[in-house]
């Protein structure tokens, strides 16, 4: 099986388990933590936090197509495999916000926790379940890295929502912006197990 089959496999896979969730919700379940979302009328969050999550969506990406250049280069092709990715971008950046920001940092301020806490909390747990995905390469300093720099991602999309007055929005938009444009070839690049250029690259 290729490399690009593989990743099209844990992605769509990903995909369909993140999914679940919000398909009860369509169809009529109440599940709280997908409640409000920050996107109805009358609840939007100030465009300056809308604006804010641009910019960390933007620096993460630029972050992201200078460390792996596989992303970069790839950015061009337009495909089944990259529509997949996109599919995966919007599910997983919902649905991870929803447990990540506000499950988590929501469940530890009602149990008293400060703030700083909650952030921190919630920053270290997205990194590590990020981490993960870059041990499917068996390469732990890619898997570090990944925990690093994702750490400093959720660091920043809680303090967003934080300032945001717990508005998910902005933190929603600002991961799936991330993950439309580096989805799915981030995927690969931990597959494969290569960081470098296309050409180097197993697609």
């Amino acid at each position: 099986m290729t490399d690009r089959r593989k990743t099209g496999w844990i992605l769509g896979a990903a995909s369909v388990t993140m999914f679940t969730p919000l398909a009860m919700v369509l169809a009529g379940r109440r599940i709280a933590v997908f409640e409000h979302l920050g996107f109805e009328s009358g609840s939007l969050a100030s465009p300056l936090w809308w604006g804010l999550a641009l910019i960390v969506a933007g620096a993460y990406v630029i972050y992201t197509m200078r460390a792996i250049p596989l992303v970069a280069d790839m950015q061009r092709e337009i495909s089944w495999f990259k529509l997949l990715g996109i599919a995966s971008a919007v599910v997983g950046g919902i649905v991870e916000e929803a447990i990540f920001r506000r499950w988590i940092m929501d469940t530890l301020a009602s149990g008293g926790f400060p703030m700083i806490a909650q952030v921190a909390v919630s920053a270290v747990a997205f990194g590590l379940a990020h981490g993960l995905w870059a041990l499917v390469g068996r390469d732990s300093r890619s898997a570090l890295l990944a925990v690093v720099s994702t750490s400093l991602l959720g660091l920043s999309l809680a303090i967003l929502y934080l300032a945001a007055g717990r508005n998910l929005g902005p933190c929603i938009l600002a991961h799936v912006a991330i993950n439309v444009v580096i989805e799915p070839w981030l995927m690969l690049s931990a597959v494969s197990g290569r960081w470098g250029r296309r050409t180097s690259a197993s697609t």
